[in-house]
């Protein structure tokens, strides 16, 4: 298939256009915040049908204000990392639609840089099963068109300042799974290796960040040879959310018995038989509602194997990802913990916010101590850093201190 002759050739072809890339240095990027991705979350084929939808793209820029960002810089962030889905873009084509994405993509990083924040620029694609321009498509049936896109974007970005900006070419892969964990062959380096040739191509002095298939995780990363991309203008990415019971505890979008659990503790250690008794009863009690039946049985399994989840869990991804920087001769500085959080409100109903504080620390104390920087996810919602009432988006001082940043003194 198409798809094995790219492994094969890929990497080989990256390093024998480009040779090695000596003397670059990446910006740091320390302490920052994921922003948003859509204020609309319909179907791209409703988006384009509908004149005002991405008439001004991204769609936050309609209720983000220069004075947020701004707010952002003052509370201790060095860069924001900007989610931003190029499904329209894919959908479109190229033509004047494209080129008016791109600019949004643009005129999004001019925003930031002059609030005085560095700006990654990451292409965020979200599933969308069986539509152009979702995850999954991009990885499939369009990733010719994907390279050329990410070209173009990078030639869009290539006058912004090198010392402040980063372009990072694919958020969280959908593919590769069964070769990260299993013995599939792996698609992803030769893919990644395209990626990298045609935006290197398109903007030379622009740092550009990879990373791992399978969803960003640090496993898939750690089976990457980075050798394959001569290039030392790069920074290495990886998204974090163990211990995932407790971040992703009550997430409605993952499958049953975690969609029905919640209130568990942080850390694991606080778990009392008495606070499990009751987060079992109350996940069945929402099991019944919604499915009519409740599996006891698999939610004491999940319950319990939170509580013999050691405390250490919140940092083992990070020692994991070193340990590989490490051995293949990468400054740590050039890692990214590009995402961690957890759900800290659920249905309006919000978790004692000591264990999400706690939560917060460990992980980014553990990236910190590991020589990497960090982007905490996210901004606003119900994995926000942001105080949900102030308009401005300030962090409490409880947070801030969470997070390390002076606004906590």
């Amino acid at each position: 298939m198409r798809r094995a002759f790219r492994i094969a050739l890929a990497p080989a072809l990256t390093t024998l256009m480009l040779g090695s890339v000596a003397g670059a240095e990446p910006p740091r990027f320390e302490r920052g915040v994921n922003g948003d991705l859509w204020n609309d979350w319909r179907p791209i084929a409703d988006l384009m049908a509908d004149p005002e939808a991405l008439a001004v793209f991204p769609d936050w820029r309609r209720n983000i204000t220069p004075r947020m960002f701004e707010i952002l810089a003052e509370e201790g962030f060095d860069f924001i990392r900007l989610p931003i889905d190029p499904g329209p873009a894919i959908a479109y084509g190229p033509g004047p639609d494209q080129d008016r994405m791109i600019e949004g993509m643009r005129i999004a990083a001019d925003m930031a840089l002059a609030a005085g924040l560095k700006v990654i620029v990451d292409l965020h694609p979200i599933p969308r099963e069986g539509q152009v321009g979702g995850a999954e498509s991009i990885v499939n049936d369009q990733w010719p068109n994907y390279v050329t896109l990410v070209g173009r974007i990078a030639a869009r970005l290539a006058d912004l300042p090198a010392d402040r900006t980063a372009l990072e070419l694919l958020n969280e892969p959908a593919a590769d799974c069964e070769a990260v964990y299993g013995d599939a062959p792996a698609a992803w380096p030769g893919m990644q290796a395209e990626l990298h040739a045609a935006a290197r191509a398109a903007a030379p002095d622009l740092t550009i960040i990879l990373t791992g298939a399978c969803w960003g995780s640090v496993a898939s990363l750690v089976t990457l040879d980075p050798d394959h991309i001569a290039d030392d203008n790069v920074i290495w990415t990886f998204h974090s959310y163990a211990p995932p019971t407790y971040t992703h505890q009550g997430a409605v979008w993952l499958w049953p018995p975690i969609k029905y659990i919640r209130d568990l503790p942080y850390p694991p250690s606080r778990m009392t038989d008495e606070i499990a008794a009751k987060v079992a009863a109350d996940a069945e009690a929402r099991m019944i509602a919604a499915e009519g039946t409740a599996d006891t049985e698999a939610i004491a399994k999940e319950i319990q194997t939170y509580r013999d989840t050691p405390d250490s869990a919140v940092s083992e991804d990070m020692t994991l990802a070193a340990q590989w920087a490490d051995e293949h001769g990468i400054p740590r500085q050039r890692l990214l913990l590009g995402e961690f959080g957890a759900l800290h409100t659920v249905d309006g109903v919000a978790q004692p916010m000591e264990w999400y504080h706690g939560f917060l620390s460990d992980k980014r104390r553990a990236a910190e101590d590991a020589g990497m920087g960090w982007a905490v996810l996210s901004w606003a919602g119900s994995m926000g850093v942001a105080q949900a009432d102030d308009p401005d988006r300030r962090l409490s001082p409880d947070t801030c201190r969470a997070l390390g940043l002076p606004c906590g003194n």
